[in-house]
């Protein structure tokens, strides 16, 4: 799919989104609600997200140390500058993004550090599964929220094969890129070369998951994120008076929240506000008052996170519309890593 259609297509699902979160609002009420905000407590919501990045920081550390340590400084604006890509860029490119920055600067194969960015991303997902399974045997789920008991059941299912794959990775290395090149090889031989060669630079960057302590590291770190996100909601509630939420509620909201970022919508637009919406009224509160908290979380954090990245930007010397372009060369750059790997095989 081209870029452009991707976009269309994004805009066309926030547009979808926002009229769902505005259907019903009271506009005035809406105003009242974000008038008579405390915004003092964005400055403690703000730190969360400081402190969640943080932690993300030295989890990703953590899953590249088998293969190289890479400084703190390299690591914070890699993924500060993705999640301004992920924000701004269609298609959430920011992942790709990071895994090129840090390949060029540190001499890294790019399929390596993506196989790091997809088992953080399963970590997280494991995070996630534990708050949906604690709100499925937690809560009675209204007909209005069945639909979600079900998704959080497939949700659960479908990162426990994930996972179970890039174990199956992992403990059997030769059987995985065998197979690889059994599949393709009659379609295209140069193909499957290349398909192998990118797939043993994937497994190389899975080489945390040999080390139990590494593991227990990360599964901790990835917990004192969601404490963190968990964190930046609250104050963010205290700002408009939303109270009583508790552990389900927070669970609830993040669960919801967790779906919406899978829109493809651009920076999460519309998906974001319309969960927010429907995690808080769920619990009684009034929509004007949800729909004004959801505005405000996405606004805020969007605004932060936009300008930590601008910033580090600016630190690693590459303009933005260099971003583009850097994704649009990772084919290159797995190919290059493929044509290097037959060579030392030779």
């Amino acid at each position: 799919m081209k870029k452009r259609t991707r976009a269309v297509l994004g805009i066309a699902l926030a547009l979808c989104c926002l009229a769902v979160a505005f259907r019903g609002v009271n506009f005035g009420a809406l105003w009242e609600a974000l008038a008579h905000a405390e915004y003092r407590w964005l400055f403690p919501a703000m730190a969360c997200v400081s402190v969640s990045m943080l932690f993300r920081v030295f989890r990703w550390g953590c899953l590249l140390s088998p293969t190289k340590r890479i400084g703190f400084m390299d690591l914070f604006s890699a993924i500060s500058i993705c999640f301004m890509a992920n924000n701004v860029l269609p298609a959430r490119s920011g992942e790709v993004i990071r895994a090129v920055l840090i390949g060029k600067k540190h001499g890294v194969s790019i399929g390596t550090v993506l196989a790091t960015v997809v088992l953080e991303r399963v970590s997280d997902a494991l995070c996630v599964m534990g708050i949906f399974l604690f709100l499925v045997f937690s809560i009675t789920f209204s007909p209005e929220l069945e639909y979600l008991k079900h998704l959080a059941l497939v949700l659960v299912a479908g990162y426990l094969g994930v996972l179970a794959l890039l174990i199956a990775a992992r403990v059997y290395p030769a059987a995985v890129e065998g197979g690889t090149h059994r599949l393709l090889v009659r379609l295209s031989p140069g193909l499957a070369l290349r398909a192998r060669a990118a797939v043993a630079s994937f497994v190389r960057g899975l080489s945390v998951l040999r080390d139990g302590a590494q593991v227990a590291l990360v599964v901790a770190h990835s917990v004192l994120v969601w404490a963190a996100i968990i964190g930046t909601y609250y104050f963010i509630n205290r700002a408009f008076g939303v109270r009583g939420l508790g552990l389900t509620g927070y669970a609830l909201l993040l669960s919801m929240l967790s779906l919406a970022v899978m829109v493809p919508s651009p920076g999460y637009l519309g998906s974001f506000q319309l969960a927010y919406r429907k995690a808080l009224t769920v619990f009684g509160h009034a929509a004007n008052t949800a729909l004004a908290g959801g505005w405000i979380a996405w606004g805020s954090q969007y605004i932060f996170i936009n300008l930590v990245g601008v910033i580090c930007l600016w630190r690693e010397g590459v303009s933005f519309r260099a971003l583009e372009r850097e994704e649009e060369a990772v084919e290159e750059e797995i190919g290059h890593d493929a044509d290097t790997s037959t060579e030392r095989s030779v």
